[in-house]
């Protein structure tokens, strides 16, 4: 059985609300739309349970996963920050050690 390989996992940076990454500007398009999404809804559970602004959050399909996480400055939109995507469902744990881990 020949060996596959796996599909490239993207990073993405973020401060100052500006999102960036060496990926072309249709993925970092798609990213930021994802992670708006996220925000919004990590957000919006975070004022329903009175816990405040989600520090990370992780949206899984079949053939994509995308996370996200603060670095502990803030949760703001100007605040730093890193996120990843990946076309394939990966390990959830795994991407959130990779994306906490991955400071420019």
């Amino acid at each position: 059985m020949p060996a596959t390989s796996s599909p490239p996992l993207t990073f993405f940076s973020f401060k100052e609300g500006v999102i960036e990454s060496s990926g072309d500007q249709e993925l970092v398009d798609a990213f930021a739309a994802d992670f708006q999404g996220l925000r919004h809804f990590g957000t919006k559970i975070g004022e329903a349970l009175q816990l405040g602004d989600a520090w990370a959050g992780t949206v899984q399909e079949d053939d994509l996963t995308v996370a996200y996480a603060y670095f502990g400055a803030g949760t703001g939109p100007n605040d730093p920050g890193a996120g990843a995507m990946i076309a394939k469902k990966i390990r959830l744990y795994e991407l959130l050690t990779e994306v906490t881990s991955h400071q420019p």
